[in-house]
């Protein structure tokens, strides 16, 4: 029970932390208006037992209540809504903000190499709008629970036997609740092929690998890839669909038979005069209602489960990204400069995961003398950008240590380490913002500074191209904005035409 609680415990606080007040009112408004159907059905039952009985006093004061009761669920729907849209969509921004932070967040990169985060991952991405639902989904579950209960009353005062369409609503939100497991099973099970999917349909659509679709020719193996990977995965949650689609039908003929045995029951009371014609309109009221009643509860019930169960990834993400965490407790401070330079004695290091279980590196030993240029020479594949990605701290060798002025680098921070290291890597990132942010990442606390950022264009003899852009520094990167410019990724092409 730890793990479901902490996932409603962490899904409600991003639905109150974004508004608070309109979460507070959404519960109290859709409350109100719940119980006012029931009130409501009360109140024409003793319009018409008074008008049977000639009592025109309660008459008068059914109908104030009856009038009361509508302008009270009327203003309570509108509430209601303006409250659920305004949580829903400020939520969405933060659990958006929590999914970047985390995801973006880890310290290493092992957790790329990791099929069952990956497909984590996945899930949540294909349902991060439900991380904003668990205040809706709440409410919607406090609301039927509101009228079940008033209705329950109503019909107890009736006959007792009544209480037994209440009964089937437990019966309905089972079979909603096997309907929407086979689904959630569907999707979770179609979750890496849904990844290969999208892979392939961003592949097919991206404006980088453009050129290479058209010059092999590509275009058509990779639609016809797509088609039947999406084929397999809409053809197995179709088929859950249909499975739940019968389950529905089932829920709606026990609800239909239900229905019926409630209005035989009251008209036989009825005719024995053991129940008022008042009486026959409130039943009458309440299990046509019950029916819809019976209908949202499986509707919020079975999506309240599976908010939860996104909430549950989202938990499972929290604690994997903890558990990712590498920098000590009481770190050791960065030096300001190096004095004996950095060392790597007898590193071995393999990817995690890798098929063949052969590592990358095995028993390095190198030092990089401070102020030194180093070049790194090898074959492809020989680890030199491994080994650079173990001096960002991104893996830690398997075995073997690398020291910083004889200090081991796990013993450091790795966020104020990868503050002093800069790295540009074979795929690299296209950072889409105004040359002078992209230059100023490289010293985000300086991202703005324009002379700081001008002296490091200089630095690096790229005036020339700053100045050559429309808008200097603040001319924006991309072709896919309105006012964006493309800059040459410098490696340059290559052509060969002839057979073979």
């Amino acid at each position: 029970m730890r793990k479901p609680f902490q996932a409603f415990r962490e899904l409600m606080r991003i639905g109150f932390g974004a508004a608070p007040r309109h979460a507070t009112l959404q519960f109290l408004t859709g409350i109100v208006f719940e119980v006012s159907v029931p009130i409501g059905g009360l109140g024409a039952k003793t319009i018409v037992d008074a008008a049977v009985s000639g009592d025109l006093r309660l008459g008068l004061g059914a109908a104030v209540l009856l009038a009361v009761t509508v302008g009270a669920a009327l203003t309570s729907v509108f509430y209601y809504v303006h409250c659920l849209f305004t949580v829903q969509e400020r939520a969405s921004a933060v659990a958006g903000k929590r999914l970047m932070r985390l995801i973006g967040g880890a310290e290493g990169l092992t957790h790329h190499e990791n099929p069952e985060y990956l497909d984590q991952v996945q899930r949540i991405r294909e349902q991060q709008g439900q991380l904003s639902g668990m205040v809706n989904a709440t409410a919607g579950v406090l609301r039927v629970g509101a009228t079940l209960a008033v209705t329950a009353v109503l019909l107890a005062r009736v006959d007792p036997l009544l209480l037994c369409l209440p009964v089937l609503a437990g019966v309905s939100f089972w079979l909603g609740k096997l309907s929407r497991d086979l689904a959630v099973r569907a999707q979770e099970a179609t979750s890496e092929r849904e990844r290969l999917r999208a892979h392939l349909f961003e592949l097919g659509t991206s404006t980088a690998a453009s050129g290479e679709l058209r010059v092999y020719g590509l275009t058509g193996l990779l639609g016809e890839r797509h088609r039947q990977v999406s084929g397999s995965v809409i053809g197995q949650r179709n088929r859950a669909s249909w499975r739940g689609a019968v389950l529905q039908a089932v829920d709606a003929l026990v609800t239909a038979v239900g229905y019926i045995a409630a209005i035989t029951l009251v008209m036989v009371l009825a005719v024995r005069g053991s129940a008022t014609a008042g009486d026959v309109v409130l039943v009458l009221g309440l299990a046509a209602q019950l029916s819809s009643t019976v209908g949202t509860a499986v509707r919020y019930g079975t999506y309240f489960l599976v908010v939860l169960r996104v909430g549950g990834r989202l938990v499972w993400l929290q604690e994997y990204v903890a558990g990712e965490r590498r920098s000590p407790a009481v770190p050791v401070a960065v030096p300001a400069t190096l004095s004996s330079g950095i060392e790597l004695q007898d590193v071995h290091f393999g990817y995690p995961g890798a098929k063949d279980g052969r590592g990358v590196l095995a028993g390095v030993n190198l030092h990089l003398p401070p102020g030194a240029v180093v070049a790194l020479v090898g074959d492809n594949g020989a680890g030199k950008t491994t080994l650079i990605k173990l001096l960002c701290g991104f893996y830690r060798p398997d075995s073997g240590r690398i020291l910083v002025d004889g200090v081991d680098l796990a013993d450091h921070d790795t966020a104020q380490w990868r503050s002093r290291c800069s790295a540009a890597f074979q795929d690299y990132a296209r950072l889409e913002l105004p040359v002078l942010e992209t230059v100023g990442v490289g010293d985000l606390p300086r991202i703005g500074d324009r002379a700081a950022v001008g002296a490091a264009v200089e630095r690096a003899d790229a005036s020339g191209v700053v100045a050559g852009l429309p808008q200097g520094l603040d001319t924006r990167l991309g072709t896919r904005w309105d006012d964006g410019v493309e800059l040459s990724g410098g490696s340059g092409s290559g052509w060969r035409w002839g057979a073979g």
